[in-house]
Parts: C-alpha cells; sequence; structure tokens
C-alpha cells in the first residue's frame, strides 16, 4: 500500500505527463496552422503561439524532473 506522499507523487508525475503531452500536441497543430496560413500576420500568429507552447512544455518537464 502507498502512503499520502507516495500517491500524491504518482498523481502529481501523472498530471505533468498529460500536460505535457497536451501541450506538445498543441504545438504541433500551430506549426501545422502556421505551414498552412497565406496570411503573413496569421502565419507569425501561430508561430508566437507555437514557441510560448514550447516554452511551457520545458517549464512542465523541468517540473516533472522535481517531482522524480
Amino acid at each position: 500500500m502507498h502512503n499520502q506522499g507516495e500517491i500524491k507523487k504518482i498523481l502529481d508525475q501523472g498530471m505533468l505527463t498529460r500536460s505535457i503531452i497536451e501541450t506538445e500536441v498543441a504545438a504541433r497543430k500551430c506549426y501545422l496552422y502556421s505551414e498552412m496560413a497565406h496570411d503573413r500576420e496569421v502565419k507569425s500568429f501561430f508561430q508566437k503561439q507555437a514557441g510560448a507552447l514550447d516554452d511551457l512544455t520545458e517549464v512542465f518537464k523541468s517540473k516533472l524532473a522535481e517531482v522524480m
């Protein structure tokens, strides 16, 4: 049986892993949308969004490393 601390650690790892996956998927979509865009402003918007999501993924990964 796991104690409360171990259960919290497992749940935190799962939540962070899910957040990483969801953020990576969103970033890939933004990169795809930026490639498909014909308007320069739209292309730039999605590229900025993708970059921000990449940065967020790195934050989640660092937090995951701290939890583990």
